[in-house]
C-alpha cells in the first residue's frame, strides 16, 4: 500500500468483476475500475465524490505472471487540493475540461453565467493559467477531474477520467456478479484473448460503446457455455480516436503486445489503411466493419498477405445500390407526381463515405430526378447553418446524407427542422445509432436510414435483445452491438471447427462454410472475404445479410425494404 493511502483494493475483470483484495468498495468505483481495464489505460487519477466526502483515487494496471489476467490496483486517500483550489472549483474545472461553456456550467449548478465567469477567472489566477484551453489541459494532465460528473455525462468531451465515467455509465448497471475476497478461477492454460480497437475518443464514441457491449456479451455467453476448446475467452480493449492515426497505430500496438489471438473491431481501419498491414504482419484473424470495397479488394489482390482479414459486412457500393432501389420505389409513388424531384447529396469528405457514385446519379436522372446539389463536408465542425441554407435554396426534396459522425448528423437534422425543410432525408447508417433518436426525439420523425448490417428478427435475436437489456440496462441499437456479437461468435465457431487456434486453419473454416448469426448469414467464400448483401448481391435471403432501409415513426424504426422484411407502403411522405 502506498504511503498516505487510507485503503486499497484490487479488481480483476475477465468477464465478471472480482474484488480480489480489500473490503468491497462503492459500486461506482467498481464500475470505474472495469471501464479503466476495458480502455487499456496504464494509470489514472481523479477525485471521487460521495455525498460530502471527497477522496483521491489512483488506478494502476498490473498483471500477475507473464500471461495472467490484468488487474486494477485502486488506492484511495484523503483528497488534497492544489493552490488553494476549492471543491466547487474542482467541479468547474472538470466541466471546462469536458468542453462546457459558462452558460452550460451555470445551468448545472443553478447559478448565473456571470458567477461562473468570476469563478473561472479566480481559478486561472490561482493556477497561473491564461485561457480556458490551458485550464482544460492542466485539468487532464494534473488529474483535476472530479467524478461522478455534476449532471449528465452525455455529450461531454471524453478526456482523461471523463472517458472512464462515460464508458462506466454505458456499461455498468449493477448486473455483473461481484465476488469479494476470492481469487479468479485458475486454469492450466491462459484465456483466449480477443482484442478490440474501440473509438472511445472522438466522433465514434457511441458506436464504440455499443461494439464493446456486443463483444462483452458474446464473451460472457460463450464462457457460460464452457468456453472454446476447454478455455475461457477474455476481451482486451485498446482505445483510439478513429480520426487520429497515431492513436490507432498505438492501440494496435497494444493488442499486438498483449498477444491477442484475434481482433474484432468496428470501422476503425476504414480511414487507416495501415491497420490492415499491421494486422497482416501480426498474422492473427482480423475482423472489421469497414464497409469499404477498396479494403475488401486487398484480399483479392494479395490473398497470401491479407488472407486473415475478413470484412464482416458488405461494402459501401451496396449502399449505392440500395439507394438506387429506394429511388426507384419512391419515384413510383403517386404522391411524387406532385413533387419537384430535386436530389441533394451531403457526404463526409473521406473516401469511404462516397455513396452517390455515377450509377446513383444516372439512376436518379433516369427516374426524373435533378441532382442539383452535391457537397463534401468535413468530419467535424461543419457549418450546418450555411449548408442547410444551400439545401433550402436549391429546393431539395430528397437529401442523401453519408456522414459518419453522430454529433454532426444530429446537428444537421436540428438545423433542417429549424429552417422548416419539408423534404425527405435519407441517411447512410449513422441515423440508425440509438443516440440519434435519443437526442432528437420527435425531430427525428420521418428520417430514413439504411444499414448494410442489421439485427434481424428471430428467436436468437430476441434472446440477444433480452440479455443485452438485462446486462446493460438499455436496448441494443439495430446494427453495431449485434455485429460485434456476431464477430466474436464467428471466431469461436472457427476455432471449434478447426479444433485449434491456428490462424490459417481458422481462416480456412471461415472461407469454406457459412455461419448464421444475429445479422444474417455470413459466407466469406468470395475473393474479397466479405458476406453477400441481400437483395443487392444475392436473391436468396438465407445466403446473405439483409440491407434494410427503415423510417423513424414516432420513436421507432419501421422497415420499408426489401419486401421480405418490410414495405414501401409504410413510407410516410411529407408532401
Amino acid at each position: 500500500m502506498q504511503a498516505g493511502t487510507e485503503h486499497e483494493f484490487v479488481v480483476e475483470y475477465s468477464g465478471d468483476v472480482r474484488v480480489l483484495r480489500g473490503e468491497r468498495p462503492p459500486g461506482k468505483l467498481i464500475a470505474y475500475s472495469r471501464a479503466f481495464l476495458l480502455m487499456n489505460r496504464r494509470a489514472l487519477q481523479f477525485y471521487f465524490v460521495k455525498g460530502s466526502r471527497w477522496q483521491s483515487v489512483s488506478l494502476e494496471r498490473t498483471r500477475v505472471g507473464a500471461r495472467g489476467a490484468e488487474r486494477a490496483v485502486v488506492s484511495i486517500s484523503a483528497a488534497e487540493f492544489p493552490s488553494g483550489i476549492t471543491k466547487r472549483e474542482i467541479q468547474i474545472i472538470t466541466l471546462i475540461a469536458a468542453g462546457l461553456g459558462n452558460q452550460q456550467i451555470a445551468d448545472r449548478f443553478g447559478t448565473s453565467p456571470r458567477t461562473v465567469s468570476t469563478q473561472v477567472e479566480r481559478i486561472m489566477r490561482k493556477l497561473g493559467i491564461r485561457n480556458r484551453a490551458g485550464l482544460a489541459a492542466i485539468a487532464v494532465d494534473g488529474s483535476l477531474i472530479a467524478l461522478p460528473i455534476q449532471g449528465s455525462v452525455q455529450d461531454l468531451v471524453a478526456v482523461g477520467a471523463i472517458a472512464i465515467e462515460a464508458l462506466a455509465e454505458s456499461l455498468d448497471h449493477g448486473t455483473d456478479p461481484i465476488v469479494v475476497g476470492v481469487p479468479a478461477q485458475s486454469s492450466a492454460t491462459r484465456p483466449i484473448r480477443i482484442g478490440t480497437i474501440a473509438g472511445l475518443q472522438g466522433y465514434s464514441l457511441g458506436d464504440a460503446v455499443e461494439h464493446l457491449c456486443g463483444v462483452d456479451l458474446a464473451v460472457q455467453t460463450i464462457n457460460a457455455a464452457g468456453g472454446v476448446l476447454g478455455r475461457q475467452l477474455q476481451s482486451v480493449t485498446a482505445s483510439a480516436d478513429l480520426s487520429d492515426a497515431h492513436t490507432v497505430r498505438k492501440a494496435m500496438g497494444q493488442l499486438v503486445d498483449a498477444g491477442v489471438d484475434a481482433i474484432a473491431c468496428s470501422y476503425v481501419s476504414a480511414e487507416n489503411r495501415f491497420l490492415l498491414d499491421m494486422a497482416a504482419d501480426f498474422g492473427r484473424p482480423f475482423l472489421h466493419l469497414d464497409t469499404y470495397q477498396k479494403h475488401a479488394q486487398l484480399v483479392t489482390d494479395d490473398p497470401f498477405r491479407y488472407g486473415i482479414v475478413f470484412q464482416t459486412c458488405p461494402s459501401e457500393h451496396t449502399y449505392s445500390l440500395a439507394f438506387t432501389r429506394f429511388l426507384r420505389d419512391l419515384s413510383a409513388e403517386r404522391a411524387m407526381e406532385r413533387v419537384d424531384r430535386v436530389l441533394g447529396v451531403v457526404e463526409m469528405d473521406v473516401p469511404s463515405a462516397t455513396v452517390a457514385d455515377e450509377g446513383v446519379l444516372a439512376a436518379a436522372e433516369a427516374h426524373g430526378w435533378d441532382a442539383r446539389l452535391r457537397r463534401r463536408v468535413p468530419v467535424e465542425s461543419v457549418d450546418w447553418q450555411q449548408e442547410v441554407a444551400g439545401i433550402i435554396a436549391a429546393g431539395i426534396s430528397l437529401l442523401l446524407v453519408s456522414h459518419f459522425s453522430l454529433d454532426e448528423v444530429i446537428a444537421l437534422q436540428r438545423e433542417l427542422v429549424r429552417t422548416g425543410y419539408t423534404g425527405l432525408t435519407y441517411h447512410v447508417y449513422t441515423a440508425s445509432q440509438p443516440g440519434f433518436l435519443q437526442e432528437l426525439g420527435a425531430h427525428a420523425d420521418g428520417v430514413i436510414w439504411s444499414s448494410s448490417t442489421t439485427l434481424t428478427e428471430s428467436a436468437m435475436s430476441q434472446r440477444f435483445r433480452r440479455d443485452y437489456a438485462l446486462r446493460y440496462g438499455t436496448e441494443p441499437g439495430p446494427a453495431q452491438a449485434s455485429a460485434a456479437f456476431d464477430q466474436v461468435q464467428l471466431l469461436a465457431w472457427s476455432w471449434r471447427q478447426a479444433g485449434e487456434l491456428d490462424p490459417e486453419e481458422a481462416a480456412k473454416v471461415l472461407r469454406s462454410t457459412m455461419y448464421r448469426g444475429l445479422n444474417g448469414t455470413y459466407f466469406f467464400g468470395g475473393h474479397t472475404q466479405t458476406p453477400l448483401s441481400y437483395p443487392e448481391e444475392t436473391n436468396d435471403p438465407t445466403l446473405g445479410l439483409p440491407l434494410l432501409t427503415s423510417q423513424i415513426h414516432a420513436g421507432r424504426s419501421v422497415v420499408l425494404s426489401p419486401d421480405l422484411f418490410g414495405s414501401m407502403k409504410n413510407c410516410r411522405l411529407p408532401w
